[in-house]
C-alpha cells in the first residue's frame, strides 16, 4: 500500500514520479539544480529515517514536497513549463 499520492517533479528537464519513500530516495540522490539547498538535505535525512523506521513516511514526504518546492521542481496539475520557468528566474533573483 502506498504511503501517499504520488507526486510528479520536473529534474533535469524529465518529469518524474515519486510514489514511494523508495522513489523519492532515488530522485534525491539524482544531480538537483542546487544540490546544498538546506530543504534537499533535510529531505534526505528524513526520507532514510523514513526508511529505518524511526519517522512516518508522511513527514519523509513533506519533507521531499517542500524540497522539491524550494527549487521549483514540483509539479501539480495545470503548471505549465513556463510557468516553472518564471518560479526558477524568481527563485535566482530571490
Amino acid at each position: 500500500m502506498r504511503a501517499f499520492s504520488p507526486i510528479t517533479i520536473c529534474l533535469n528537464r524529465n518529469l518524474t514520479v515519486v510514489a514511494s519513500i523508495a522513489d523519492a530516495m532515488k530522485v534525491l540522490q539524482q544531480p538537483w539544480p542546487r544540490m546544498g539547498k538546506l530543504g534537499r538535505l533535510n529531505a534526505i535525512r528524513m526520507v532514510e529515517e523514513s526508511l529505518a523506521g524511526h519517522c512516518s513516511q508522511q513527514a519523509a514526504l513533506e519533507a521531499f514536497k517542500a524540497a522539491a518546492a524550494e527549487q521549483g521542481l514540483l509539479r501539480t496539475r495545470g503548471t505549465t513549463a513556463g510557468l516553472g520557468k518564471i518560479a526558477r528566474m524568481v527563485e535566482d533573483l530571490m
